[in-house]
């Protein structure tokens, strides 16, 4: 059985105040393009499906018609995805029960997702999903302490197999292990927990939840068949990058070891493709979101799976993404960029620039932008450096970078940030800066 793994859309997403929502446009085209390729049985979407809480409407209504463009293509694909820590849980499940008619499946709260969804394809084989949204903390209890309140459902109902209204039909590579808002620790999705039984943080989560999944693949029916696991989670060896999100409160990561039963595990949340564990792997974003990335292979993951062997093997294939722009970093002396050819290849690239000159260049951005359109940052890295070792304090600010950090003057900075953009500082704009500094600091 064939299935079509990828997450972290963030459908909205801006880099460095740029709107992507045309590339992430044709990155759904390229989606499609890859569903109509093969005959998968599902498309798993590991949570992030928009890049805020509220989304604009832009990417709701690009998500709304990539759903529509799905179930037109592919009527017999199942299509499951869950929300991640960027995601509002109550707005993205709304309407679950309308779009499980069409087969869409989106599990939203966590109580949810131990009831196994049966996928069938063409020839008969079968495979169950568990579809397992962010922890956000408060999202679940103990089971113990729920039955003692006589809240938990019997055995056989937490064990039951929830089959699809409409039954689809079917539907190794070595990736390396190598942003904006504080997430949401509360839950927004609606669970009435107590909220001293309510489990907080993300190791106790995890744990929980991997009890209960335990007590379910440990059935004669799951024993069975092939069981995947959908979720998006932050997990011990990861590497991150600079675009996702720090969780506030909630940091830890979880062990793999915690879903190790599971014929495969689709992981949503870092960026950067890897495999966390055995049968476990992160799709990663499907484009990059921040020049932390540049350079890293994008890619959908192609899941195969042998349901008539021992132990149902796994192989995935990356499906590579190409991006209408890339996302590049650049660096060289300004006169490269500006008079000389020797970037001008990526004229059409997103690009952060790090200038290797002495001096200070002023104005760098306006002077280079018509040359290089996509142009979104820039970097004086030999007057960074220079300035801070300017400050008299030698080898001691290298010894201790807080220290250092600590006696920045903010205005002055924002001053300089001027200085560098447009040749001189706007007094009227330094003012409002230094009142709302003021302000912040009165405040914290």
């Amino acid at each position: 059985m064939k299935l079509l793994h990828t997450g972290d859309l963030h459908l909205g997403k801006t880099l460095h105040e740029t709107p992507l929502i045309d590339d992430q446009k044709s990155m759904l085209e390229q989606l499609i393009a890859e569903l109509a390729r093969d005959d998968y049985a599902a498309l798993l979407i590991a949570g992030d499906i928009y890049d805020r809480t509220i989304p604009g409407a832009d990417a709701v209504e690009l998500f709304s018609s990539f759903l529509g463009n799905l179930r037109t293509r592919f009527p017999d694909l199942a299509v499951c995805f869950i929300p991640g820590n960027h995601d509002s849980a109550q707005r993205l499940g709304f309407a679950d029960t309308i779009l499980k008619t069409r087969n869409i499946h989106v599990v939203s709260d966590p109580e949810q997702s131990f009831h196994p969804l049966i996928i069938t394809g063409k020839t008969g084989e079968r495979t169950a999903l568990f579809l397992l949204p962010f922890l956000a903390a408060g999202t679940l209890s103990p089971e113990k302490l729920k039955e003692e309140n006589g809240e938990a459902a019997d055995a056989q109902q937490t064990t039951r197999i929830a089959h699809a209204a409409t039954e689809p039909k079917a539907g190794e590579f070595d990736f390396g292990s190598k942003d904006d808002d504080a997430s949401r620790t509360r839950s927004d999705s609606g669970a009435g927990n107590d909220e001293h039984q309510a489990l907080m943080s993300q190791g106790e989560l995890a744990a929980e939840a991997s009890r209960r999944f335990s007590r379910v693949l440990s059935t004669p029916e799951m024993k069975q068949v092939p069981t995947v696991l959908v979720a998006h989670l932050y997990t011990q060896g990861g590497l991150q990058s600079d675009s996702e999100r720090a969780f506030l409160g909630t940091a830890e990561r979880v062990s793999p070891e915690l879903f190790r039963d599971f014929s495969y595990v689709a992981l949503g949340h870092l960026h950067r493709p890897q495999k966390a564990a055995e049968r476990m792997y992160y799709a990663g974003s499907p484009l990059a979101y921040s020049f932390d990335e540049a350079g890293d292979r994008k890619a959908f993951l192609k899941v195969e799976i042998d349901c008539a062997a021992p132990g149902f093997p796994a192989t995935v294939t990356q499906i590579p993404v190409k991006p209408d722009r890339a996302v590049v970093r650049l660096s060289g002396a300004f006169e490269d960029f500006y008079s000389k050819t020797t970037h001008d290849r990526h004229a059409a690239d997103y690009l952060e620039i790090t200038l290797t000159d002495e001096g200070m260049v002023a104005n760098p951005m306006n002077l280079l932008r018509p040359k290089f359109p996509w142009l979104l940052s820039i970097r004086q890295g030999q007057c960074a450096s220079g300035a801070q070792g300017s400050n008299g304090d030698g080898d001691a600010g290298r010894a201790e970078p807080a220290a250092a950090e600590a006696k920045r003057d903010p205005a002055a900075d924002f001053d300089a940030f001027q200085i560098m953009l447009r040749g001189e500082a706007d007094q009227q704009k330094s003012g409002l800066f230094r009142t709302l500094l003021k302000e912040a600091s009165d405040e914290a």
